[in-house]
């Protein structure tokens, strides 16, 4: 963000939870960017923006609606000279409509290296 200014990224969910779900402390700070993102599984491919990005997980917003507990592959364009990073595997988390977040669950040693010097540079 110009000028230095770093704002947190709620780490509150915008509704109440169902009855039922339990929610899981963050264990990494997300970072309010937009970021292009691809998404695909066997079924389906999709793109979108990928906003609060973190180590382990983000929220999309996609052009696929996708269910939670689907498996995902991602690309994502980090901004600026960043180069872009690939997610092996990631679980979709919740979804809302169109809206999902995902949670990385498998990530190359040289793309998670560039995910973590682009979120780095953002603290």
């Amino acid at each position: 963000m110009p000028g230095g200014n770093k704002q947190l990224a709620p780490s509150v969910p915008h509704r109440l939870p169902a009855a039922g779900v339990r929610f899981r402390v963050r264990s990494f700070r997300r970072f309010p960017v937009q970021c292009s993102v691809y998404y695909s599984c066997d079924a389906f491919q999709g793109s979108g923006i990928a906003w609060n990005l973190s180590l382990n997980g983000w929220r999309v917003d996609g052009t696929h609606p996708v269910d939670p507990g689907t498996i995902v592959t991602l690309c994502i364009f980090l901004p600026g000279q960043h180069p872009t990073v690939f997610v092996d595997r990631a679980i979709v988390r919740w979804s809302r409509g169109q809206e999902f977040g995902i949670e990385v669950n498998a990530i190359k040693a040289d793309e998670r290296a560039r995910l973590e010097q682009f979120v780095t540079a953002l603290v």
